[in-house]
């Protein structure tokens, strides 16, 4: 039997994130993965780019796919390197909860059992699919399957909101599909305030895709190829794959940690709490294994959380800082709080809005709190959002005023000069009141 300080069961961003973090703080590491590390999250993020010069240039699938295996191995391969030199011990094999503090690990050559102080759960959530829409292969799938297509429909059905089914939409439509996406709330990106919620899907319509918000699809019929839906307000429309997009539920290790102490929810997710830990002392759940498809940004966090405090640190998640980047026609990103989650954090917020004049479609929003003049959010809609809102993630944990980010020294015809406009007129707004 082998002893880690940690031992992370899952090799996704948020196992992977998690045992770089706990190797950082002088942990002994073991991370258990059954396949390539990284693989099936680096693939679901990106399978769909496409980087031809052209919307109108058409698009080999096998050649497509070719390409993008090719740039996961180097993912991967990069990856494994760096968990190796920063210490991590990496176990390859099918693992499983033998104990509150031990993983069974089953092995190609070898089974062996390996204990922890600590242990991140880390490995995923399976596929579910509605009654009304079963899984079947190539015709119902989940989004983790879209690599194993074996062409690309003329139709495609997107079943689910926020990040991933916007980009996944775009990323058929610039395949060369019609695009229908079933929104399961009013907004497409429920974080972000209703005007930028309206120019992501005047984006998304500008590609012609098809918004069906909030709308349920009540029956399907098969038609040769087609698969002729029903919405519940009788909207009727042919489409040759459905993708869902939507949270997944746990699978059968949710089940042997609910044997052990660990509370579930209806679709057996793990609950944890703001440390990243289950109702089991010392384990620890993150990324969909908690129910959520949290995306690639909010997963990282969630094993940086999760391993600071299986080295005893005492630190809680915090979900208005960690910053989010959508990418869509034009980049959109946006962090800390917005007009609508402000008040749930107790602050009184106003907000400054500044449209570019010169690059157009590009967006600035600051929000503030009235009474501290602290800037405590920021939504942008511009290809250059990547770079802005980590740093402004950053002034907002410095503690930045809103004044101060308004006079902020920047260069001419910068995007940050375009932030600066925006806490301009958020300033002016909190004058005005």
């Amino acid at each position: 039997m082998t002893e880690f300080d940690v031992v992370v069961l899952g090799g996704g961003l948020s196992g992977t994130r998690a045992a770089l973090r706990a190797a950082e703080l002088g942990g002994k590491v073991c991370l258990v993965e059954k396949g390539t590390i990284g693989k099936r999250g680096f693939l679901r993020r990106n399978i769909l780019l496409n980087e031809c010069s052209s919307d109108n240039d058409s698009v080999d699938w096998a050649s497509h796919l070719e390409r993008q295996k090719k740039r996961t191995e180097e993912y991967c391969g990069n990856l494994e390197n760096k968990l190796v030199q920063s210490g991590v011990v990496l176990l390859e094999g099918e693992g499983s909860l033998a104990s509150s503090s031990e993983i069974s690990v089953q092995g190609k050559e070898k089974n062996q059992t390996i204990t922890g102080k600590s242990l991140i759960l880390a490995c995923g959530s399976d596929p579910s699919f509605p009654s009304t829409l079963p899984h079947e292969e190539n015709v119902i799938i989940s989004i983790d399957e879209i690599c194993q297509l074996n062409k690309i429909p003329e139709k495609v059905l997107l079943v689910g909101a926020g990040k991933w089914g916007a980009e996944a939409a775009l990323g058929f439509q610039k395949l060369g599909c019609k695009v229908f996406l079933c929104v399961d709330s009013v907004e497409i990106l429920p974080e972000m305030d209703p005007e930028f919620n309206l120019k992501v899907e005047a984006q998304l319509k500008s590609r012609k895709i098809k918004i069906l918000p909030d709308k349920k699809i009540i029956s399907f019929f098969k038609n040769a190829d087609d698969l002729e839906m029903t919405l519940e307000t009788g909207i009727k429309f042919a489409t040759n794959l459905i993708v869902m997009v939507g949270d997944g539920k746990g699978g059968e290790l949710n089940k042997v940690a609910e044997s052990l102490g660990a509370r579930l929810g209806s679709k057996d997710e793990i609950f944890v709490d703001e440390r990243m830990m289950s109702s089991i002392p010392g384990v620890y759940g993150v990324g969909s294994i908690s129910g959520k498809r949290v995306t690639d940004m909010m997963s990282q966090e969630q094993g940086k959380v999760a391993a600071d405090n299986a080295m005893g640190k005492n630190r809680q998640l915090n979900r208005e800082w960690v910053p989010e980047i959508n990418r869509l026609v034009q980049n959109v990103g946006y962090v800390g709080c917005s007009m609508k989650s402000a008040p749930q954090q107790g602050f009184h917020p106003v907000e400054g809005i500044y449209e570019s004049e010169i690059f157009e479609g590009e967006i600035f929003k600051i929000v503030a709190d009235k009474r501290t003049k602290l800037v405590v959010g920021a939504q942008i809609i511009s290809n250059h959002a990547g770079e802005l809102i980590p740093m402004i993630l950053l002034l907002i944990k410095k503690g930045i005023t809103v004044a101060n980010l308004a006079n902020s020294t920047s260069f001419e015809m910068t995007r940050f000069q375009e932030v600066s406009c925006a806490a301009k007129a958020c300033l002016q707004a909190i004058k005005s009141q």
